[in-house]
């Protein structure tokens, strides 16, 4: 191969090098350096990618003290309006006089006789709940008495349990000197749930009064006794009546 062809292949080569890595830059061409094609591929830095110092609350977390948050500022009320206080309105409120009524002596109770049929259940009513004992106790003389008690079945349900109320007659001929009935708190306790308590459950002589309870299980770091869920039960005639 002579010097001619030589020339011309080393010229391909040099033609064919070029077109696939471009033309070399000259020395005068500034060279950029990897900080500057960071900076050109974020268009606005750290306002979009980082975290802004002056960024609300919400995607900046900055914890302060409570002295920080005067109260009626503005910055209470922007709180405030983000995070309402929970509507309980749909719960109801515990009776304004909610002092248990007090019969003077186990005779004053009645001799007839009313039933309480309770049942527990949890996971919304689904299962029951056995083995939950159950005290009936009303306040005799200044001192709160059980009066009866009982153990819920396999299906969460206790036999009828017996309880001395006022004569039939009184609830047939209401008086407004007594009531027609007697006012009883029904508690349930079940191991692994939190304590419940029916507050004034009304019983008429030979009627059977039905409680249902819905069980709250207890969580694992707390004890079953801590809290008691309490429900409060409305009189069936109107209040007073004088004992």
């Amino acid at each position: 191969m002579d010097t001619k062809d030589l020339n011309a292949q080393a010229e391909r080569y040099k033609k064919e090098m070029m077109r696939l890595y471009g033309r070399r830059r000259s020395d005068e061409e500034p060279v950029p350096q990897p900080e500057a094609e960071e900076q050109a591929a974020r268009p606005e830095d750290e306002e979009i990618f980082g975290v802004d110092e002056d960024a609300p609350d919400d995607t900046a977390y900055a914890p302060h003290s409570d002295d920080e948050v005067q109260e009626g500022s503005e910055e209470e009320e922007d709180f405030n309006s983000r995070y309402p206080e929970p509507d309980l309105s749909d719960l109801g409120d515990a009776p304004s006089d909610d002092k248990p009524p007090v019969y003077a002596s186990e005779e004053s109770l009645g001799s007839a006789t009313g039933y309480i049929l309770v049942n527990v259940r949890t996971a919304d009513e689904a299962s029951p709940v056995e083995g939950a004992a159950v005290l009936v106790t009303a306040v005799i003389d200044g001192s709160r008495m059980i009066l009866a008690s009982g153990l819920t079945d396999s299906s969460g349900t206790t036999r009828k349990i017996s309880v001395p109320v006022p004569e039939a007659g009184l609830s047939q001929a209401p008086s407004p000197e007594s009531r027609p009935y007697n006012l009883f708190d029904v508690s349930v306790t079940a191991s692994g749930f939190f304590n419940a308590r029916s507050v004034d459950v009304p019983v008429f002589a030979g009627i059977t009064s039905v409680q249902n309870f819905s069980m709250i299980p207890v969580p694992s770091m707390m004890s079953s006794d801590s809290e008691t869920m309490t429900y409060y039960n409305q009189e069936p005639t109107p209040f007073p009546y004088n004992e």
